[in-house]
């Protein structure tokens, strides 16, 4: 799911932009495809073929008409069922159109928008693990511990202390 560090030490994971940016590169072979009235878009850059874990790089509609609706709902209980609803698509095409624009499933890229944002507010103290848990849209502290411990590999406080120890360090 998430690359785990082979030390509790090591970096967390390998940080990847979720949403591409104007200034990202496009790099590999592309078709165009086309989309459906609710995209607003005629034709769109699709990657033929993108190492696992990348996101595509383009300023395509699509791209950033999903972007906009997750990062709005990072904090809420997100379903591919809304995800089909906000664009206009069956429950199955909406997948398909998530999996093809963004280069994974939709479940995975929540977890790792929500992973992002759990470790950049784990970084800050004032956070308490209740604080994230509920931001990044756990319903409880358990719950929250639960999903990152399986992601990362330690708990958020084991986390928490160890980035700190290590910043001191440096």
């Amino acid at each position: 799911m998430f690359h785990k560090p082979s030390t509790p030490l090591e970096a967390p994971y390998r940080y990847q932009a979720l949403c591409p940016t104007a200034s990202d590169s496009i790099s590999g072979s592309y078709g165009s495809v086309e989309t459906p009235a609710p995209i607003h878009a005629t034709q769109a850059s699709l990657p033929a073929q993108q190492a696992p874990g990348t996101l595509p790089r383009t300023q395509d509609p699509v791209v950033e008409r999903l972007c906009t609706f997750l990062s709005g709902r990072i904090s809420e209980r997100v379903t591919l069922k809304e995800l089909s609803r906000f664009l206009g698509y069956s429950e199955k095409y909406a997948s398909d159109v998530f999996q093809r624009y963004m280069g994974h499933p939709f479940s995975k890229h929540l977890k790792q928008l929500r992973l992002d944002k759990a470790i950049s507010m784990l970084l800050e103290e004032r956070h308490t693990i209740s604080t994230i848990a509920e931001s990044v849209g756990f319903s409880d502290a358990f719950a929250f511990s639960h999903f990152f411990k399986r992601a990362i590999g330690c708990s958020p406080t084991e986390y928490r202390r160890q980035q700190l120890r290590q910043m001191d360090m440096a």
